[in-house]
């Protein structure tokens, strides 16, 4: 059975990526009109892109993140050692800033927001029961 997981949006990092970008592109404008707004057009179709087509899929005992139309990657469940709460502002498929870093064996990690953590969770708790959630990260403070 597969079961997809969207990412959280914060739209504080919207708003704030939106701000750079049109102020870059304003600049651009005034030096080049027509390629600044093909610039800008093509830009914000792939960052509204990241924004709408980030997801974690888990079917079987594969997690698939997907980030865009370019970043495609799956893991291992049963390879998850750790699952904390990351305050890291590092690139990540992340479209929302409440994440969660998920450690593997071999110290391979990676950062992510999924809308409904708990959800994800204990999905991920189901497959691989040796998980350890540090610390416990409650419910109320996850499903945003």
């Amino acid at each position: 059975m597969k079961t997809v997981y969207k990412s959280g949006i914060s739209w504080g990092l919207v708003t704030f990526i939106a701000l750079v970008i049109l102020l870059c592109y304003l600049f651009i404008l005034f030096l080049l009109p027509w390629i600044g707004v093909i610039l800008l057009l093509i830009t914000t179709v792939f960052i509204v892109d990241v924004f709408v087509n980030t997801r974690y899929t888990i079917e079987g005992k594969t997690l698939r993140v997907q980030c865009g139309i370019f970043y495609k990657t799956q893991f291992d469940i049963e390879r998850i050692t750790t699952i904390s709460k990351s305050t890291s502002l590092e690139s990540s498929p992340a479209a929302s800033m409440n994440r969660i870093q998920l450690r593997f064996s071999k110290h391979q990690t990676i950062i992510i927001s999924p809308r409904q953590q708990q959800a994800f969770i204990d999905h991920l708790l189901s497959i691989n029961p040796h998980i350890v959630v540090k610390p416990p990260l409650s419910a109320t403070n996850t499903t945003k």
